[in-house]
């Protein structure tokens, strides 16, 4: 209940669960809402009992700091996954990537772009 408490009030879909180790960051799993939907709410489990650790996705996909849109958007493909923690070259996460982030990055760079070659047009 937490986790989806957590969801709503961030506004968003998945969480990361991460272990703090010495104050590193390293992510353990991940929980979606599809996760609380399948796992909890169609299976009719009791949403005040379940952990968080019996429905998070354990094999977790991440993508480097070091990958560029392209790579990371590939990788997603290939794992048929929607996002994936992004961590350091040590495994600290140090953020989140989306294909939802990454589509409004690239519309907003294209976008950008049409307007520069309209303007050489019009010049």
């Amino acid at each position: 209940m937490d986790v989806a408490r957590i969801m709503r009030e961030q506004h968003v879909g998945s969480v990361v669960v991460v272990e703090n180790m010495r104050g590193e960051i390293r992510p353990q799993g991940m929980i979606t809402e599809r996760d609380l939907v399948l796992e909890v709410l169609t299976s009719k489990l009791d949403p005040s009992v379940v952990k968080a650790e019996d429905i998070l996705t354990s094999e977790l996909i991440c993508v480097t700091e070091t990958h560029d849109i392209k790579e990371a958007l590939k990788y997603l493909h290939y794992y048929g996954v929607r996002r994936a923690p992004v961590v350091n070259v040590n495994g600290i996460l140090v953020g989140l990537f989306s294909i939802e982030d990454s589509l409004a990055l690239l519309s907003k760079e294209f976008s950008e772009i049409v307007n520069l070659l309209s303007n050489e047009l019009i010049n």
